[in-house]
């Protein structure tokens, strides 16, 4: 019958053999090299990817915290304007009330001061004062007064001038 078709059951024998043959070789020297090829590239395709997924996860770690360190470096900062500050109104305060006390102070001298040149003064007016009566008086009553004379003239008028 198949002789009938025109087939020459040794030439397909042959032919079978030489396809098994051919195929038992190409797969032992290609199909599993490329398999064994694709096998790896396929790993390092997956390694890739999970080091990126990794690299993805750290930079986000990374980025959370650098946000957390400026966000407490911000903090920080914020307090330390803070401290200064109430620390520069509190100087302020010590600084006026400080210059109020001195400047009290000096008012204060400024006033005993006064009241020195004031009773100074009063003390040199009431002794010219009295020169000056005894002066006049002498020269109206054309005579030389004593010093017992002299200092009662003077309690006299010092008396009428308070």
């Amino acid at each position: 019958m198949l002789e009938k078709l025109g087939i020459d059951w040794k030439l397909l024998l042959f032919q079978v053999v030489n396809f098994l043959l051919l195929f038992f070789i190409l797969r032992k020297v290609l199909y599993k090299p490329i398999l064994n090829f694709l096998e790896a590239r396929r790993k390092k395709i997956e390694e890739g990817l999970a080091k990126s997924e990794k690299f993805e996860e750290e930079w986000q770690k990374i980025k959370d915290v650098q946000k957390e360190s400026l966000a407490k470096t911000e903090r920080e900062a914020f307090a330390i304007i803070e401290k200064a500050r109430s620390f520069a109104e509190k100087k302020e305060k010590d600084i006026l009330a400080l210059a109020q006390q001195k400047s009290d102070k000096i008012a204060e001298e400024a006033k005993r001061e006064i009241l020195r040149e004031k009773e100074k003064i009063m003390a040199e007016v009431k002794k010219e004062t009295a020169d000056f009566i005894v002066f006049t008086t002498e020269k109206i009553l054309k005579r030389t007064i004593n010093d017992k004379d002299e200092k009662e003239l003077i309690k006299e008028t010092l008396n009428a001038l308070k």
